[in-house]
């Protein structure tokens, strides 16, 4: 099934792009023809969609998004990109029931182009069925963000590193050794000297965030003797260009105008919407937060329940800061009964997952933030298990990395940091108390005593 070939295809106006964390680390390194064609294809998928479709590219449209100049190559250029990103296979590292496996496969196919340069308005291309786990369906463990923090980015290089730092926004802290960045990058042939890497890739992507991007960073070098070990990145939200964002980009059509028709047209099959309704969630939240729930809504619907008020439920959606999205075993019809007293045990189960979730989110964030914080302080860790090796729960018949496999020991240690080094927190345990309250206050007003 393609999608509509029609230029002004509603295709067109999806502003966000979904990756699964696991394609975001992926190994891969594309030219920036190769990436503006992959991007464009990202935002044609809908959070919805079960399939890839064939995807139309129209040259215009790259051109105009991108911001590029108009020239006789770009036609050329384009195609050659999609006729590379057919070539590039994409090797991806992930966790199993039966132990870590490394996954390779192509990315794209089936490239449909006329071979008259006077007839080359569009092409049509497809993403490898391979593909699928890493960008339909997406329930959890994904990246998200608006296309437009890429759109102007001239590096391939400088795409990969906000998408791995986008990732860790909220921790506020990366930390790669050289080789792993290398080798997620794809770059160890091509800058093998660091002096060089630094230079084309590291402080590249510095300037071009801070130009471009909703994120910017700053980062350290670790080293080990005179080399570079590893790297530090420390990201921060970019106020600048996230305040320029707020503003109408134009006075005869203002981007507020064009987000609610954006969000009207993903609605307008349910009763009871109206534009007014719309602006004023855009207004109280954000374009991002808005689509966020509606996609949510999509997701519920497309894997079997019925909603009866889907309108009604959004607005329940609206309410809640922090959306998780349970993964679905095995999707099954469900009717949700609106009836009150149902609609009350229904949202009361839905907030205590919803807890239950945050918590587990807060804890393994905290573990990646004792994680980053000991490569960045080895002697910091030698020295608090120095300390621990003394006391009840450290097994002297193990080792120390032994030890380290026991939740209980882990659990000690955890403890130790929190102890000596409650700075390191303090921004995490503020969100996550935050939003534990929010839950609350939701389950309490829905007469829940825990």
């Amino acid at each position: 099934m393609k999608h509509s070939k029609n230029h002004n295809d509603d295709s067109q106006s999806v502003k966000l792009i979904r990756k699964s964390n696991n394609l975001v680390e992926g190994k891969y390194r594309f030219d920036i023809w190769e990436m503006r064609v992959f991007t464009k294809m990202l935002t044609m998928i809908f959070p919805d969609d079960e399939d890839f479709k064939e995807y139309r590219i129209y040259l215009k449209d790259v051109i105009d998004e991108f911001n590029l100049t108009t020239d006789r190559q770009a036609y050329k250029l384009l195609k050659a990109g999609a006729v590379k990103l057919m070539k590039k296979e994409i090797k991806v590292v992930r966790d199993t029931e039966e132990g870590e496996k490394e996954f390779l496969t192509y990315i794209a196919v089936g490239l449909d182009s006329f071979t008259s340069k006077s007839q080359g308005s569009y092409i049509d291309i497809s993403f490898h069925p391979k593909m699928k786990p890493f960008l339909l369906q997406l329930q959890t463990q994904f990246l998200m963000y608006d296309v437009r923090n890429v759109l102007q980015l001239q590096s391939s290089f400088s795409v990969r590193i906000y998408e791995l730092l986008k990732q860790y926004e909220r921790i506020g802290r990366r930390t790669f050794t050289l080789t792993e960045l290398k080798e997620t990058l794809a770059v160890a042939d091509k800058y093998p000297l660091y002096a060089n890497f630094k230079q084309r890739v590291i402080l590249k992507a510095q300037e071009d965030l801070e130009n471009y991007t909703d994120i910017r960073f700053t980062f350290e070098e670790d080293k080990k003797g005179k080399a570079v070990h590893s790297l530090v990145f420390y990201i921060y939200s970019n106020k600048t260009v996230v305040e320029e964002r707020k503003q109408p980009e134009e006075e005869e059509i203002p981007s507020t105008d064009i987000a609610d028709n954006q969000i009207y047209d993903k609605l307008k099959e349910y009763q009871g919407v109206n534009l007014k309704t719309v602006n004023e969630w855009i207004e109280k939240y954000s374009l991002n937060y808005v689509a966020e729930r509606i996609d949510m809504l999509k997701r519920q619907q497309s894997n079997g329940t019925v909603i009866n008020n889907p309108m009604g439920y959004l607005q329940k959606l609206m309410q809640q800061e922090v959306l998780f999205y349970p993964q679905v075993i095995e999707p099954k019809k469900v009717v949700i009964d609106v009836t009150e007293q149902n609609l009350r045990l229904q949202s009361i189960k839905y907030y205590e997952k919803s807890l239950e979730d945050l918590r587990i989110n807060y804890y393994e964030q905290q573990n990646e933030i004792i994680k980053a914080y000991f490569e960045e302080n080895p002697i910091v860790k030698e020295e608090l298990l120095e300390s621990l090796k003394f006391g009840y729960d450290y097994n002297r018949q193990l080792s120390v990395s032994e030890n380290l496999q026991r939740d209980s020991f882990k659990a000690l240690l955890n403890a130790k940091v929190r102890e000596n080094y409650p700075h390191l927190f303090k921004e995490l345990d503020e969100t996550f108390k935050r939003q534990e309250i929010t839950i609350k206050q939701a389950l309490r007003s829905l007469g829940w005593s825990g």
